[in-house]
């Protein structure tokens, strides 16, 4: 009973702190999903149930003065590639001897993988600008970086040269992450893939697969090819090689099961066709059979306007929706309504987002009042082993003490 006791108090000193609650530790078993808030970009760190860690995107704008769009988070005394590390750093079970064992970055957009136009230094070996994931990773080390190649359906290198391609804006950055990549391979060891679409074990647990055989992470798209629903092959190739396409549709998504639980993030491909309707030729409606229903989906493109069409949202109809979000037009008024709608899909739902602009919320009024359980921070999604059950965790962004500020608790499917 003493040891009971002793225990007990033990770990109310380490889940808080003058007051202030602490999120309880990882351990092995859970799976973590934290979307970190830094008002720059998308960055999602994963503790897996064996210890893997990942991370998926490190994006990096500039900070946005015109009042449209987040604060930088905490502040801007750091870069988001600090702040983020310093995140990892303080969530990860190595603390500041952290390494990242699996890196995706989902497409080739600031937001989603940094800015040149950011970038403060150059790293004196390797002479890469400093900006975003070339940043990161030059402060917390990486095992294995994936992203979608850069040959199809264009040959990347070539359709970057162009000046009339939108999506590319020339070189610049991607000659800076080009040499990141091969200076982090010779010099420690980073192993560069080309993201796998329908594998189930380019992202595997590293020390316990046996032990948690119930876990996987399936490689859903990318380049505008899709898996298939049961196997592990590409099922279907929406764009021909040499097409031009804008960058979004061109990004990489994973569903990760857990047991009885399943969650999806797909980066930003869309959904809404010219005219506002439903686009059952695009990726969103090619991704949704093959994706299926789940517990938890991020909103693709932050919930932007042309995202979340009806057709998936009634296919995922997760019990929770989690928007990566820095400016006034995430989420759209429309996109909102679609999630929320009991004639889309029936039964509860809850919202959940790093930031909502005051005037989207004014706009937004009773949808956001009724639907959204968190506005800000930090957004922690904590899975219990075998999947039964899953929490979320919010805490604070505004400090480096990353206090928790709500909590929520669910049952899976």
């Amino acid at each position: 009973m003493k040891l009971l006791k002793y225990f007990l108090f033990a770990l109310f000193l380490q889940t808080t702190v003058m007051g202030q609650t602490q999120l309880p530790a990882w351990q092995k078993g859970l799976l973590d999903i934290h979307f970190i808030s830094t008002g720059r970009g998308n960055a999602a760190f994963y503790l897996l149930p064996d210890g893997a860690s990942l991370l998926v995107d490190m994006g990096e704008l500039p900070l946005n003065n015109d009042g449209r769009g987040s604060p930088a988070v905490p502040d801007s005394s750091k870069s988001a590639a600090q702040w983020v590390a310093d995140y990892i750093h303080h969530f990860h079970p190595l603390g500041n001897q952290a390494v990242l064992d699996y890196v995706l970055i989902t497409h080739y957009h600031g937001d989603h993988m940094g800015s040149a136009r950011e970038a403060r230094r150059t790293h004196p070996e390797g002479q890469y600008k400093l900006f975003g994931i070339t940043e990161l990773g030059s402060i917390v080390p990486m095992r294995k970086l994936i992203d979608r190649g850069y040959d199809h359906p264009l040959d990347f290198r070539e359709a970057a040269k162009e000046p009339r391609s939108s999506s590319m804006r020339g070189l610049g950055q991607f000659e800076d992450y080009w040499k990141f990549i091969e200076y982090q391979k010779k010099t420690n060891g980073l192993i560069y893939e080309k993201f796998r679409v329908g594998s189930v074990t380019q992202f595997h647990l590293i020390n316990g697969r046996e032990e948690f055989a119930d876990f996987t992470i399936k490689n859903l798209f990318a380049n505008g090819d899709v898996a298939g629903i049961s196997d592990t092959t590409v099922a279907m190739r929406k764009f021909k090689k040499g097409e031009q396409v804008d960058e979004n549709n061109l990004s990489c998504g994973i569903k990760i099961s857990y047991g009885k639980f399943d969650f999806y993030t797909g980066g930003d491909i869309p959904g809404i066709g010219h005219t506002g309707g439903c686009d059952f030729f695009s990726m969103e409606s090619y991704a949704a059979p093959v994706i299926g229903q789940v517990d938890v989906a991020t909103l693709n493109h932050h919930g932007n306007r042309d995202s979340q069409n009806e057709y998936f949202v009634r296919t995922l109809q997760p019990r929770v929706w989690i928007g990566q979000s820095w400016t006034v037009r995430h989420p759209g008024e429309e996109v909102v309504r679609r999630i929320t709608s009991r004639f889309v899909y029936p039964g509860e739902r809850d919202l959940f987002t790093n930031f909502l602009h005051p005037a989207n919320q004014t706009f937004l009024g009773n949808m956001a009042e009724e639907h959204y359980q968190s506005i800000s921070g930090h957004i922690v999604l904590r899975v219990q082993a075998k999947g039964e059950t899953y929490d979320i965790y919010i805490l604070d962004d505004k400090t480096t003490e990353r206090t928790v500020v709500k909590q929520f608790n669910y049952k899976s499917r």
